[in-house]
C-alpha cells in the first residue's frame, strides 16, 4: 500500500462520533468525541489525560473512521501525516497534510474511513492535541491529547 519507506512502529484505530447529550430530548446539544478505538468515548477536557502516547522517533499508521451522519475533518498540531488510504483504498498520490475530510457515514455499510502515517521522528515532543477541524466540532469537545516522549 504505501510508498513511504518508513515502517510503522504502531497501528491505531481512532473513530468520530456523535449522541444526544439527551437522547429523549431532540433539541438537547449534541456530545462530539475523537476516539481511540478500544478506549470510552470522552468529552475533552484540557485536564484529561493523554488518548495516546508515543515516543519521539516512532512512525505509526492511524486509520481514523467516521461513524456520524455528518463530515468531519480530522487535524493535528504540530505535525503532518501521509494520507496512504481512503475507505481502505490506496491513494495514488500520497502527499502529507496536517488536515484530511472524512466524509459521513450513510447509516449502512462500512464506515468512512482514512489510514495516515504519522512522523514522530522530527523535533516536537509534549503534549499537542488532534481534533475534528470544523469549528463547532471542535468547539464541541471532539478533541483529544497525544503526548510524545522524547527519545
Amino acid at each position: 500500500m504505501p510508498t513511504s519507506p518508513c515502517k510503522p512502529t504502531a497501528h491505531r484505530k481512532l473513530y468520530f462520533s456523535e449522541v444526544l447529550s439527551d437522547p429523549n430530548d431532540p433539541n438537547s446539544p449534541t456530545n462530539f468525541y475523537i476516539t481511540v478505538d478500544g478506549q470510552a468515548p470522552t468529552l475533552f477536557n484540557p485536564d484529561n489525560p493523554p488518548a495516546i502516547e508515543t515516543t519521539q522517533g516512532a512512525v505509526e499508521d492511524w486509520t481514523i473512521e467516521n461513524r456520524a451522519l455528518e463530515n468531519h475533518e480530522f487535524h493535528i498540531h504540530q505535525i503532518h501525516f501521509l494520507v496512504l488510504a481512503k475507505d481502505r483504498v490506496p491513494v495514488a498520490n500520497e502527499e502529507y497534510l496536517d488536515t484530511v475530510q472524512i466524509p459521513y457515514w450513510s447509516g449502512r455499510g462500512p464506515y468512512p474511513s482514512v489510514t495516515l502515517r504519522m512522523d514522530f521522528r522530527g523535533h516536537t515532543v509534549g503534549d499537542f492535541v488532534y481534533h475534528c477541524h470544523i469549528l463547532g466540532h471542535e468547539d464541541g469537545a471532539m478533541m483529544a491529547i497525544i503526548r510524545v516522549h522524547p527519545q
